[in-house]
């Protein structure tokens, strides 16, 4: 029995391989099935090859495509400028002329079509790019600006040399008078704004009180978040008699020229987010953004093709938020007849040196003041007032200028008057002089709107008279109650189109 078992349990192993025997080699696959994997790895490999050369092709032709069009924006001769070097800084002057040839309809009517005949500068602009530093900046040049016009042996404001002489006379006139190298021209006019508004969808801002302007056509019937769309953008810009509601009363805004300058730099800086982030990665709307180059916008011949779509490679790495939106410092012209405004050299120097890549764009100037706080708050003498009269009453400013000497408050030269008539008194004031800013307004009997002015010089702060203005307190009103610091927050005026109310820090995003 028990050799059968062990014979029986031999044959079941026999024939199994144990771990000393050779292996046997591998089962042969069949000749057809190889042919059918290496079909499929073939049509892998020419699916992939074909995949990669269409990309590759449509990557060319989208580049050839994109090159094309821009090949067809209008170029014009522009004699003067300064020719660019590869990786350093790049001013680009960017001319919104105010030629109503192109308009019709109802945006014509408004404009004056017909009536106004020509072109004229009616924004001035310095766009600068600094490509070491990822900055660009934009400085906004009053076009009331009085300068000797080149090649001319007379002065007038800055916009009549685009009058006499197009931009080679605007070019050479800036070139000379202010001393910025222009490397690049682009103009663009009332239509083609718009069109360029209307194809970025809109621009949205904040408002912080109903705003009108009857000349520019301008209608913002409340307060709040707003979508502007081509018209009323180019109303907005163009607005030179700015209107808020406020308290029921319509009040012109009082910073005039500079006011437009502001509401400019925010517009545009806005639009330009709104085209970054929808054009440059869309095609379709990066095609139709480059249409509206080809029908609306004029550069000058020697920005290429190739220049172009370079600047606009390196101009998408910037964020329109850090944008610096610089101004030039002016003081009210003394012209008999002449509404103008001359330029403060020493104040403007610091800025037209960044313009022109000779120190950082953005960060803070030499000698800035520290902004102060309750414990270092000063006394009426420590507070230099410059007097302004925006009442239209002959003396007003002389007689306040008495009344804060009285008050014990310093009166940095004669008084003056404001170049408009204003609704509501203003403070204008640097950053760093917040604190001074307060201690007027608490002495004022109706009070006073505060207002950020960085070219501010010569006086700590400049009271604007309003029609609202009453006089003084007997005694001033109470400071704030809190003892915390109190930093002068560093608010672009650009950011609103008017003043903020009193107590709003900053306006909410739109």
């Amino acid at each position: 029995m028990g050799v059968t078992v062990l014979a029986d349990r031999t044959s079941e192993t026999e024939g199994r391989p144990t771990s000393s025997d050779p292996p046997r080699p591998a089962a042969k696959v069949p000749r057809p099935v190889l042919i059918k994997q290496r079909q499929r790895r073939r049509r892998f490999l020419i699916g992939f090859t074909f995949f990669t050369a269409v990309c590759v092709f449509l990557t060319g032709t989208a580049y050839v495509y994109v090159q094309y069009r821009v090949g067809q924006i209008e170029r014009v001769r522009v004699p003067g400028l300064v020719e660019d070097a590869e990786g350093q800084v790049m001013n680009v002057l960017l001319v919104g002329s105010d030629s109503r040839d192109r308009l019709e309809g109802a945006a014509a009517a408004q404009a004056g079509k017909g009536q106004v005949s020509g072109g004229r500068s009616d924004t001035i602009m310095v766009l600068h790019i600094d490509p070491r530093q990822q900055q660009a900046g934009i400085l906004s040049v009053p076009r009331d600006l009085w300068v000797p016009i080149a090649g001319t042996d007379f002065s007038d404001k800055i916009n009549a040399s685009f009058a006499l002489g197009g931009a080679p006379q605007l070019i050479s006139t800036i070139q000379q008078s202010l001393g910025i190298s222009i490397n690049h021209y682009v103009q663009v006019d009332f239509v083609g704004f718009q069109d360029i508004v209307d194809t970025v969808g809109g621009v949205d801002l904040y408002t912080p009180t109903p705003a009108r302007d009857f000349t520019s056509g301008l209608d913002i019937p409340r307060a709040g978040c707003v979508r502007l769309d081509g018209g009323q953008g180019l109303a907005f810009v163009r607005s030179r008699n700015y209107e808020v509601l406020t308290g029921g009363t319509w009040q012109t805004d009082p910073r005039g020229d500079l006011g437009r300058i502001k509401r400019q730099q925010e517009f545009i800086r806005r639009m330009m987010k709104k085209a970054l982030s929808s054009g440059l990665t869309n095609p379709v709307q990066l095609n139709r953004l480059i249409g509206i180059g080809v029908k609306d916008v004029k550069i000058d011949s020697a920005l290429s093709s190739k220049d172009i779509t370079t600047l606009a490679r390196r101009f998408s790495n910037v964020n329109p938020d850090s944008v610096a939106l610089l101004t030039l410092p002016t003081a009210p012209a003394d012209i008999p007849g002449v509404s103008a405004e001359k330029l403060l050299v020493a104040e403007s120097q610091p800025i037209l040196d960044r313009i022109n890549g000779k120190a950082p764009l953005t960060g803070a100037d030499p000698g800035a003041a520290t902004p102060v706080t309750p414990s270092t708050a000063p006394g009426p003498a420590a507070v230099a007032v410059r007097v302004l009269n925006g009442m239209g009453v002959p003396g007003a400013a002389a007689k306040a200028a008495t009344s804060l000497q009285g008050a014990g408050f310093t009166i940095a030269g004669a008084p003056g008057d404001a170049g408009s008539r204003a609704v509501r008194t203003t403070i204008r004031h640097p950053a760093a002089q917040l604190a001074a800013a307060q201690l007027l307004e608490r002495h004022l009997q109706a009070g006073a709107d505060l207002q950020e002015d960085a070219t501010l010089t010569g006086a700590d702060v400049a009271l604007v008279l309003g029609t609202d203005y009453a006089g003084l307190r007997a005694s001033p009103a109470p400071g704030p109650a809190t003892t915390a610091p109190v930093t002068a927050t560093t608010v672009d005026a650009g950011l609103t189109p008017a003043p903020l109310p009193p107590g709003t820090a900053a306006p909410p995003p739109c």
